[in-house]
């Protein structure tokens, strides 16, 4: 089986990303490919839903099953190729957008990522409606647009890097901490305490989860703590003392003042304004 679809130019010129050409192999034990650096102008993303293949990188050769992946950004070389005795069936899709790069976290900028999704009901769901909304019987450029935003945030969120990396994945484990964070923001953790959640000193844990999340912890935690505020001032007539001691903040004139330092107003202005 062969799908194979060629998109036109989409309307709205400015998408985060949009595909060109979208697809699906299965059954096609001749399926290899082999490009040359530059010879291929858009991203080319491969999400294997069963069977094997290969994909080389660094001259070695990296066997894909169900669940993985790899992305090469725009121009880079490429050669990869499906198991002749079990071969895979692989969703495919040519790329582009003004914010792929970020949305993507850098991967694959540079080198072939590879990666690991462990929802494979998931990703046969997501490229199943990509698939569907890429036939020429059904095509909307919003909602393909926006499908395909969202496979590519799944996995810049819980995909897994390998294959070249050769310890525990770092960027999961900084998301695994910070979403411990945000399960625990109303209690009084520390630095230390967030980083012995992720096995790392306070000052590499610092640096690594700012790299992964875009701020420092100490941040990603008021932050966290803030959503819990501006959800109590909205369903609650807690003072706001009490919603300042609930979320972590033992004086409630510093809470005051980070609260407007973040929203532009008090928070008894964010009640007043958005309180039901």
């Amino acid at each position: 089986m062969k799908i194979h679809y060629v998109l036109p130019e989409p309307m709205y010129k400015h998408y985060t990303v949009y595909p060109d050409m979208i697809g699906q192999y299965a059954d096609f034990p001749e399926h290899q490919e082999r490009r040359f650096k530059g010879q291929l102008q858009q991203a080319n993303l491969h999400i294997v839903l069963s069977g094997k293949g290969y994909v080389k990188a660094n001259r070695k050769e990296f066997s894909l099953e169900a669940g993985q992946g790899f992305y090469y950004g725009a121009g880079l070389e490429q050669e990869y190729r499906t198991d002749p005795n079990d071969p895979w069936q692989v969703f495919w899709v040519h790329l582009a957008g003004e914010g792929l790069d970020r949305l993507l976290n850098d991967q694959g900028t540079s080198a072939v990522w590879l990666f690991t999704y462990r929802d494979v009901p998931k990703l046969k769901q997501l490229t199943g409606d990509l698939l569907e909304l890429a036939s020429p019987y059904d095509r909307n450029e919003v909602q393909l647009a926006v499908k395909l935003y969202e496979l590519l945030a799944e996995l810049a969120l819980r995909a897994e890097t390998h294959g070249t990396v050769t310890i525990l994945d770092k960027r999961a484990r900084m998301r695994v901490v910070a979403e411990y964070i945000r399960t625990h923001c109303t209690k009084p953790l520390t630095l230390l305490q967030m980083a012995e959640q992720a096995g790392f000193s306070t000052y590499y844990f610092s640096r690594m989860f700012h790299e992964v999340m875009g701020r420092t912890p100490v941040v990603w935690l008021f932050e966290c703590r803030l959503v819990v505020a501006k959800q109590l001032l909205m369903s609650t007539e807690w003072t706001i003392k009490q919603v300042a001691e609930h979320v972590g903040f033992s004086q409630s004139s510093y809470f005051i003042a980070r609260f407007r330092e973040h929203t532009g107003m008090t928070p008894q202005e964010y009640r007043r304004l958005y309180s039901t």
